[in-house]
């Protein structure tokens, strides 16, 4: 497996911006140390959420998704509870483990 991980920043079902890491070539264990940085004004962190999806690079054909994550307002469970921490805390780096599901 080849992956890698497309971050999208996502208002109203609308995708504004994306960002996506480097592809670890030959893993099924990679290890991202990147940081994605989105810009959003103070008064519009409160309407976008970030979509995350573990990509297989494939050189020939389609990238097939591995599985997707979502943090932000429009999440539920941990990914709606670490984009409230990470609101409360603001300028603090919060991490989480999340579970990926299969897109449908």
């Amino acid at each position: 497996s080849d992956p890698y991980v497309k971050v999208s920043l996502m208002c109203e079902g609308r995708r504004l911006k994306k960002r996506k890491t480097t592809t670890k070539k030959n893993t099924l264990n990679p290890i991202y140390n990147e940081a994605i940085i989105f810009d959003i004004p103070p008064e519009n962190v409160d309407q976008v959420s970030l979509s995350i999806a573990v990509m297989d690079y494939d050189r020939v054909g389609h990238n097939e998704v591995i599985g997707v994550c979502r943090t932000g307002i429009d999440a539920e469970g941990l990914g709606r509870d670490h984009w409230n921490e990470m609101l409360a805390y603001p300028r603090k780096p919060i991490t989480h483990w999340h579970p990926l599901v299969e897109v449908r």
